[in-house]
Parts: C-alpha cells; structure tokens; sequence
C-alpha cells in the first residue's frame, strides 16, 4: 500500500511539473525579431504604455533611462530603472552589454514585476533600441571577444587632455580623432592645466605645447587651451567659446584619467554636479574619478556623455585607404598618388610622402598614421613593443626635429587651413548661461 502510494505520488508531481512548464511564459524572441529596430516601427502610446527614452547610466544588470518624447529632448528628471527584455539576453552577442548610455530606447512600464532590483524609483523594461549614428567601445577587459560601448548617439566628441601633470598624449588625440572622422562627428580638443604649463613647464615644453596647438588649429580642429579650476574660468573668453560649441548638442567627453573633465564639466552648470578629487595631487598623479559613463544635462545648454578615463578603445581595422581619409591634411592628396592603393608607406611616386618631405605634412601626424596602420599603437597611444621598419616611430610622441619641422614650416600649416591665433581679451565676458 505504502509503495502503491509512493508511486502514485511521484507520478502526480510529474503530472504537476509539466503543467506548470506548459503554463509558464516564455521568454524566447519571435522568428524575426530583433533587439535593434528602427523608430518608425515603434509602438509608441498603446495597452502597454510604451515610451521613448534615452539611457542615462548603464550598470552591470540595468540602466537608468529618462524619458524623451521628442528627440533630443531628455526629461533628466523623470529618472526610470530599467532591465533589457529577458527573451534578448538569451541570445549569443558580440557586445558586453545590449545598451549603453546615449542609446534611444522603447520601454513600457514593469507591471508585471520582472525588474527584481530593489528601488523606488519607477521600472521599466527595455523592448527595442535604434539604430546607433555613432558610437565609441573598448575590448571588454572580462572578455576579448568581445566589445565595451561606453557611449553611443554623440553629435561631438570633446578630447580633454592636460598640459601637464599628466603630459598630454598626442597619440591618444590623433585616435580620438580618427575615430570622429570615422563616425562623422566633429572633434573639439581641449588642453587643460594651463596654469601649470605657463608656471612649471620647461622650455622645451611650452614649445612643443605651442607647435602642437598651431597644428591642430591649422587643420581645422577647435582648440580650446583652459585652467578649469581657476576661479574665474566661467568668465575666461575660451569657456564661453567653448560653451557656444556645447549648445544644442550630445557630446561625447573623453580622454586620459585625471585631465580634469570633471571640473571642465561643473563650468556648464550640469544638473549633476560632478565630483572632483578634493586632494591636490590629483592634478600631478592622474588618477580618474569617474567610474562610470553617464548622460549628463547642462544648465548652459545640450547635454554632454561623460566617460570614465580610459586608456585603450578600438576602432574597426581599417585599411590604408580608410585610415588615410581620417587624416585630413591627406584627403587633397588622395587618389593622386602612383598606385590606386597606396598605403603611403614607401610606394614610389607617393604624393603623401612627397608631401612630408616638403613639410606641407606634418612629419608627426605622418608618424600617427603609420603607427595606427600597422597596429603599433596601444594603450595610451603609446608605441607597441613591435617590429617595425626604420622609420623613426618608436616612442609615438613628436621629438624635437618634429617640434622644429613645425616651427619651421608654419607657413606650409597655414596652407592646410586656416591657423586660429589663440583667443585672448582683457575684457569681462560674461558668464555663461
């Protein structure tokens, strides 16, 4: 009786599972759909409450989004907490996360109590992104195979770097550079601790600072030279330049750790404040204190996506043509050179080579390219330890003939472009915003 019993009891559990199984939703993604789809797909309004959105901050098991109803038009403080639709987390990806920040969202309200995450804040679960227009990754430090996108949907990239304390890479501003030119955003450099140049610098420094800032300036890029910690930096003519080239735009903030974004920021009026290493040496040991990307609102107008510090990111490889194109002072020279596809390295009859003997190239953006196009460049922007031919990029940062090349050859930069002289006024500005 007892084993009778047994039997049937066991047989009624089975029974019980699979009508619990059958019964239970499933989380599979239709035949056909997919996480990224277009706007105009969207099903917007409806039973369900769906909304646009704009994610704000992306964390390892959900985001912060805000709500936008109209494009570029945040409402930062209508702040949900979000988790990606689980039928998308199931499937095989390439990316260590399905959103990152800047990325425009369809979300609808959790009703169903999917998001487990305790908070008070309202829930929502991500159903479809668009499709990115630009975008910036790293290798994902877990996984190599895969990417990191920190930030996506910028209309600008904003490369802050310093002076000195720590020393401004120029090979780490040449990828960023490529890497707008690539996704088709502008580039504004901003070259911060002036102070400590003008106060601490060397000789050798303030020249090489003044040769560089000529050369980008000369090939059209926006240059803007600060002191972010000064207490008048609201009031100094290349704030309020730069404040102009803010408004009404998504850019994207980024460059070494330690640079000083976070106080370059605080000039704007962000709805967040953003915080700023109390202890003085931060300034001369670079650390960063930015831990993670966010979409962040500026009372001066436009938002801004700032990043963690990074010393590494990737860009598609890219041949010699691609990669030619994202130097500009190359691109009146494409297509005249002897050989359709020139990689400009030692090709004769090359017209970009003939172009760096004359100096009308500068010799060390040349050098930036060849270390990008033979993936000599790393970290940093710093030279790889790998074997290259006898041309002189070993250490990818302008040495002194480079520096007296340029100074040399101003003229040959003006012909580039048109070569800004450095604001200066010793009038008030007014503040901005």
């Amino acid at each position: 009786m007892a084993r009778w019993h047994s039997r049937d009891t066991d047989l009624l559990e089975k029974v019980g599972k699979i009508r619990k199984k059958s019964q239970k939703k499933t989380h599979a993604v239709s035949k056909g759909e997919t996480f990224e789809r277009p706007e105009v797909k969207w099903a917007v309004g409806g039973d369900d409450g769906a909304f646009a959105a704009r994610v704000v901050e992306v964390h390892k098991r959900y985001a912060f989004i805000s709500t936008e109803h109209e494009v570029n038009a945040v409402d930062t403080r209508d702040v949900w907490l979000a988790e990606v639709a689980r039928r998308f987390l199931v499937a095989d990806r390439l990316e260590r996360n399905f959103i990152a920040v800047g990325d425009r969202v369809l979300c609808v309200p959790d009703r169903e109590k999917l998001v487990k995450v305790a908070s008070d804040l309202p829930k929502c679960v991500i159903q479809h992104r668009t499709p990115r227009r630009s975008r910036i990754a790293r290798l994902d430090p877990q996984t190599a195979s895969r990417e990191h996108v920190l930030a996506t949907n910028m209309d600008q990239v904003l490369i802050v770097a310093s002076f000195l304390s720590p020393k401004v890479k120029w090979g780490l501003i040449d990828r960023y550079l490529v890497l707008a030119e690539s996704e088709g955003v502008d580039a504004i450099i901003v070259l911060n601790k002036l102070d400590l140049l003008t106060e601490e610098g060397k000789p050798e420094d303030i020249r090489e600072a003044e040769a560089m800032v000529a050369l980008y300036r000369g090939l059209g890029y926006q240059v803007v030279t600060v002191q972010a910690n000064a207490d008048t930096a609201r009031q100094h003519p290349e704030i309020v330049r730069l404040k102009a080239l803010l408004e009404g735009k998504i850019t994207l903030l980024s460059g070494h750790s330690g640079v000083g974004k976070s106080s370059l920021v605080n000039l704007f009026k962000p709805e967040i404040i953003q915080t700023v290493e109390e202890d003085d040496n931060i300034f001369y040991k670079g650390r960063h204190t930015t831990s993670f990307a966010s979409f962040i609102k500026l009372g001066t107008g436009g938002y801004v996506i700032d990043t963690p510090g990074i010393r590494s990111f990737t860009f598609e490889e890219k041949t010699a043509i691609e990669l030619s194109h994202c130097f500009v002072e190359f691109r009146p020279l494409l297509g005249k050179c002897k050989y359709r596809e020139c990689r400009h390295m030692d090709e004769p009859e090359c017209k970009v080579l003939a172009a760096v003997e004359a100096g009308t190239i500068s010799r060390w953006r040349y050098k930036s390219y060849l270390g990008i196009l033979l993936g000599a460049t790393g970290r940093e922007g710093r030279i790889r330890d790998l074997p290259l031919d006898e041309r002189d990029i070993r250490d990818l940062q302008p040495d002194e003939r480079d520096i007296r090349d340029l100074l040399l050859n101003e003229q040959a930069i003006r012909e580039l472009g048109h070569l800004a002289a450095p604001m200066s006024s010793d009038e008030t500005e007014p503040e901005p915003g």
